[in-house]
């Protein structure tokens, strides 16, 4: 009888959400919003000419005159940058009795889901993570940052004047700057940055999930000059010296007219689908009943114009 709690208890049947849930997740926010290209045979070539130095403005076209001679401007190609498909790799274990005999839980599945969940994440590390030139890693959007735009940080929290720097030095096409991307940490300090000055940042609304209404809340978020700030906790702070460093780019690619910006790219079959999946046995002893399944994730950053994509440096959050 349920004359008691635990006698209630005791005639309930448990039920088990259908996936793994890590205990706290990283705030990606950038994620919603991630642009994607697929590719075909794996490789995304740009080819550039370089930045006109000041001398050479005023020679950009001949002012013509009648019967004057028209000065030979061939552009030629001063560079050519590729970006590779690097792949990222997760894999598990599963025992053949737990999957036959829980098919209804679908243990394979939960494994699946969290196990395509850390090749993402591990896709937005990349993001700020340094190339270390090892085989299969890709170029990280500090990798391939031009020199030129990359503003000092100095080591202090960041200033308006420096954010305001790093804004203007993004153009791709005449488009500005529609993401800026830092760790929570950073937000809260450019936040402040606005605050010490006696105001505050702007702010635009954005989409993001809502499990209420099973679609789409439009949320408003801080912003620099109209350009909202999203959250990429996988960003580094370095510790000790708590630096780090804030990303403002141009997100995307508008072809017809000539905008091209930092996007990530995918082998052309897997578009829409992302993850390859395999499974093996366990290459071990003849008794082993266990299989290997393992989820891959080709995929790179690529950016095409220089100027799409600027970096704040080692501010202080």
């Amino acid at each position: 009888m349920a004359s008691t709690p635990l006698n209630a208890v005791d005639l309930t049947q448990e039920q088990l959400v259908k996936t793994v849930i890590e205990k706290i997740r990283y705030k990606v926010e950038i994620a919603n919003f991630w642009p994607m290209r697929g590719v075909i045979g794996g490789k995304l070539r740009y080819a550039r000419t370089d930045q006109l130095s000041a001398g050479d403005i005023n020679a950009m076209a001949t002012i013509l005159a009648d019967g004057a001679d028209i000065t030979d401007q061939t552009a030629g190609v001063d560079e050519t940058v590729t970006f590779t498909c690097g792949e990222l790799a997760s894999r598990y274990k599963i025992d053949y009795n737990a999957q036959d005999r829980w098919r209804y839980q679908s243990i394979d599945n939960a494994l699946a889901i969290i196990a395509c969940t850390r090749l993402l994440l591990m896709s937005f590390r990349k993001l700020d993570k340094v190339n270390g030139g090892t085989e299969g890693d890709y170029d990280s959007l500090y990798d391939m940052c031009d020199a030129n735009q990359i503003v000092a940080g100095g080591s202090v929290a960041p200033t308006l004047d420096l954010l305001q720097q790093t804004w203007h030095l993004v153009t791709a096409g005449n488009a500005r700057a529609n993401c800026i991307m830092c760790n929570n940490r950073a937000s809260r300090a450019i936040i402040k940055a606005y605050n010490d000055q006696g105001m505050h940042p702007t702010e635009v609304e954005m989409p993001f999930p809502d499990p209420i209404s099973g679609g789409v809340k439009m949320v408003r978020v801080p912003a620099i000059n109209g350009t909202p700030i999203l959250v990429n906790d996988l960003i580094e702070t370095t510790s000790p010296g708590n630096l780090t460093r804030i990303y403002m780019m141009v997100m995307g690619e508008d072809c017809e007219r000539q905008i091209y910006g930092v996007t990530g790219i995918i082998p052309k079959d897997l578009e829409g689908k992302l993850f390859i999946r395999r499974e093996s046995a366990e290459p071990s002893a003849a008794t082993t009943s266990r299989m290997n399944v393992t989820y891959t994730y080709p995929t790179a950053t690529a950016m095409g114009c220089a100027s799409a994509l600027a970096i704040l440096e080692n501010v202080l959050v």
